[in-house]
């Protein structure tokens, strides 16, 4: 017997599996429910007359966990899009939001806000070397001397703000 008409041992459960990843994000976010519940209940959920600093995040994450525990059950995959090149796209994008946010308190705003500018301008929105260069350095000093100077929101200690003495 050739490969091509051998049974495929796997096939059955990859394609079952295949069919699951829609519960993938119900999943995760069940799980951050949970964690929510614990972080809720450790902040003292007080009595209805006198509430604890927890109760509402304890509210609001029960709820957040009992909707996710839903769709993971009976969530249909008919209403999903199939993932595509464009799927990969959005998941380089939060990717680099989570960076930005660890860059963002290791290391200050200005150069965390230029490299994100320049990557969602270049890579996400298709703009030209030039524009993306200068919208980015603009925006990140813009918003910068906004919040930073203007308005007096405390940023973390920025690296590049300290060498050119900001």
């Amino acid at each position: 017997m050739d490969r091509s008409t051998a049974p495929s041992t796997g096939g059955a459960a990859h394609h079952w599996l295949r069919g699951q990843l829609h519960r993938l994000g119900p999943l995760v976010v069940l799980g951050i429910g949970v964690a929510a519940l614990v972080g809720a209940a450790g902040l003292s959920l007080g009595a209805l007359t006198e509430p604890g600093p927890g109760l509402w995040p304890f509210i609001v994450a029960l709820l957040l966990t009992g909707t996710s525990l839903v769709l993971v059950v009976v969530d249909d995959p008919a209403d999903y899009e199939p993932w595509t090149r464009g799927s990969a796209r959005i998941a380089g994008g939060v990717a680099g939001l989570a960076v930005f946010i660890l860059a963002f308190e290791a290391i200050g705003f200005l150069l965390p806000a230029f490299l994100m500018l320049l990557l969602w301008l270049r890579v996400f929105g298709g703009e030209s070397r030039r524009w993306s260069l200068g919208l980015a350095l603009a925006g990140s000093v813009g918003i910068y001397l906004l919040f930073d100077q203007l308005l007096g929101v405390p940023f973390p200690d920025d690296v590049v703000a300290g060498l050119v003495g900001a």
